[in-house]
């Protein structure tokens, strides 16, 4: 039995006869923590100070006899649990070996003690040992486990109690959200009701400024209706949500509203018949018709497109020369929209070409190009006669002798290839080959042969 130290068990012998600790020595130091001592009082001194887990005594000592040693060790807390064997060389009678047995004796040896009584007695012994403490950390935890349940059990009956009373709250809570819930919902139904009249209230208000923008513009009956229905088209192809698409479509509607200050004689007077004072006038009334709706909180943010339509893209127009990007979209939108329509749908020989060529010449400096390619795509869905059709065609689907029907502009502006160019393949390869560096928009626009 080779053990490291930390793992023997220490035993403590005590005997005033040196014959018998150097027997002990010999057979236990190998096996054993061992720890030998020549008197009782030396004894008790060291197995306070090495809590022993056996202490072998001799019963004749010169201080104080084994059996008031062995009576001192049962009477400290710290020892009574330790193993205590006593050795006799008188063969005792069993009254006597009874009587310290009742005292706390574990056992008796026999002088001269037989080695292997000796080591059998200790194996024994720390085995019942062993089996004691076992026995007692598993009622320490059992008297643990019974004190935590008997907490438990308290701590449940408290939470029973305040489970009662939450239940009773939440059962009044569930009564007063139900009340609370129907009366939102009545609230909730009837603000939908109410949003429902500002709506149509709304809409009448732009329907009915609309309508007298018309009244005084005889000479643009439907230009509003016709400028909101291709700024909704070219909204949509941006991939604008649904409210940026309505803001727009309401500025569109309104967007001559500042015209309503004009005097009347201006109003009736045909476009053509305009002076140089009187253009530079109307030059500036979607500045006077932001005013009039910034009044209005709901029109607030259709007031601030209609004050940016005649910005210039390339920073030249009214009212704060704003450019680029810094040009609100729904304003360059309705600009083109605008431009459009007047040629297209307002001349009595109006037509897509002639829009087309003029947009063309002002892109880059009135206009986006970006906003002039979705007034193509409208322009193709939209022909006023067969010889107007234009196809859009993908890069690809490019061939010798196509016409453009409108220019090829780059992202940033710049004009790729003019309207009317007739393809060849060096030109279709010189698109290929920019639309590889730079993307190009996916659609060409080809004129009908």
């Amino acid at each position: 039995m080779d053990k490291n130290s930390s793992d023997k068990k220490t035993v403590l012998c005590v005997d005033n006869e040196p014959t018998a600790l150097i027997f002990y020595t010999k057979y236990l130091s190998k096996d054993y923590k061992l720890i030998t001592c020549n008197s009782a009082e030396k004894g008790y001194a060291a197995a306070v100070k090495n809590l022993p887990d056996i202490i072998i005594s001799d019963v004749v000592m010169h201080d104080i006899s084994g059996i008031d040693f062995l009576e001192k060790i049962k009477s400290d807390p710290l020892l009574e649990s330790v193993i205590f064997i006593l050795a006799s060389a008188e063969n005792k009678e069993t009254s006597d070996i009874v009587n310290w047995l009742k005292k706390g004796a574990d056992d008796y040896l026999l002088k001269p003690v037989s080695k292997n009584i000796l080591d059998a007695k200790l194996k024994s012994l720390l085995r019942i040992k062993n089996l004691q403490d076992s026995l007692h950390d598993s009622n320490k935890q059992l008297r643990k486990a019974m004190t935590d349940l008997k907490k438990y059990q308290n701590k449940l009956e408290e939470k029973n109690k305040m489970l009662e009373k939450e239940k009773e709250m939440l059962e009044n809570s569930l009564k007063q959200i139900s009340l609370m819930a129907e009366e939102r919902e009545k609230t909730s139904h009837e603000l939908e009701q109410l949003h429902d009249i500002q709506k149509d209230n709304f809409n009448s208000l732009v329907k009915l400024l609309s309508e007298l923008i018309e009244s005084k513009r005889q000479y643009h009956r439907g230009h509003s209706k016709k400028v909101a229905e291709i700024a909704v088209f070219i909204a949509k192809e941006f991939g604008l949500d649904a409210e940026e698409i309505e803001n727009i479509k309401i500025a569109a509607l309104l967007h001559e509203i500042g015209k309503l200050s004009i005097p009347d004689e201006l109003a009736l007077k045909s476009p053509k018949n305009y002076t140089e004072q009187e253009k530079s006038f109307l030059l500036h009334h979607p500045v006077k018709g932001s005013l009039l709706l910034n009044k209005f909180n709901s029109l607030k943010n259709i007031s601030f497109l209609i004050k940016h339509f005649h910005e210039h893209y390339d920073g030249t127009g009214v009212p704060d020369g704003l450019e680029k990007d810094n040009i609100p979209l729904g304003s360059k939108i309705i600009s083109a929209a605008n431009h459009y329509d007047n040629i297209v749908y307002r001349r009595k020989k109006g037509s897509i070409a002639d829009a087309i060529e003029s947009i063309e010449e002002k892109t880059g400096g009135v206009f986006d190009s970006r906003v002039i390619y979705y007034i193509m795509k409208f322009a193709s869905k939209n022909p006023l006669k067969e010889s107007e059709i234009i196809h859009e065609k993908k890069m690809f689907e490019l061939e010798p002798g196509m016409a453009l029907a409108s220019a090829i502009f780059t992202k940033s502006g710049a004009k790729l290839l003019p309207k009317n160019t007739i393809l060849d393949v060096p030109m279709i390869s010189k698109i290929s080959d920019y639309n590889k560096k730079d993307p190009l928009k996916d659609l060409i626009f080809i004129k009908s042969r």
